[in-house]
């Protein structure tokens, strides 16, 4: 219960502050409108870098969102009362996890299609793209919330954020483009596909418990 409690006060806060969800979805249209300007590519050079573009997009946008994940808890003390009130500190973790990735990260996955559209990605490689991205984008979150707990006492360090989890997210870069840019050549995207399944079950069961550890020294 408390699992769906701190769920659904995060999610509510996210969505009183609406600048936090259509923030990510701004920045990527104006990155990609960038594109066919700075190019100067027509519809076929844009198509086959449009895999590689739209991950990254998608990557860089979630971020710049992850730094208050547990800064502004840690700021009110909510995360005094988590510790004294008994509550698991993975269960809040997974829980401020699962908030985050159903107000960052499943716009993300929606507005993907729109970003392929601008970079002409072809028609057979939408279905893998919003597959490999919603595979994926829990990662981000889960990791996120590793990060986020580790500089949540640091003023101004989503920089320091984006350098401690950017090394692990790369993996998933990889494998998350390599599948949609398999699809546009024609050949199956399975075996990329497993392993970005593979990297979010891994997620789901180590993260929350390494930022609680990030937590609890921090707290103490």
């Amino acid at each position: 219960m408390r699992f769906w409690a701190l769920f659904k006060r995060d999610v509510l806060v996210a969505w009183r502050k609406k600048s936090n969800i259509y923030q990510p979805l701004v920045f990527q249209l104006l990155i990609v409108t960038m594109f066919p300007l700075g190019l100067g590519a027509g519809a076929q050079t844009l198509a086959k870098i449009a895999p590689a573009v739209v991950w990254i997009l998608a990557l860089l946008s979630t971020l710049i969102t992850l730094e208050n994940i547990f800064k502004n808890d840690y700021e009110d003390g909510s995360l005094d009362v988590y510790v004294l009130s008994g509550m698991s500190l993975p269960t809040a973790t997974l829980s401020k996890a699962a908030a985050h990735w159903l107000t960052t990260g499943v716009p993300v996955i929606l507005f993907a299609p729109v970003i392929g559209v601008l970079l002409h990605l072809p028609a057979q490689a939408y279905a893998v793209l919003m597959l490999s991205l919603l595979l994926a984008t829990p990662i981000f979150s889960l990791l996120g919330t590793v990060g986020s707990a580790l500089i949540m006492n640091i003023k101004n360090g989503g920089m320091l954020l984006s350098v401690l989890i950017m090394p692990l997210l790369a993996p998933v870069l990889i494998f998350g483009a390599g599948a949609v840019l398999e699809t546009t050549l024609g050949n199956s995207a399975f075996g990329h596909l497993m392993l970005l399944l593979g990297c979010t079950v891994l997620s789901i069961t180590l993260a929350p418990l390494a930022a609680a550890a990030a937590v609890k020294i921090n707290l103490e």
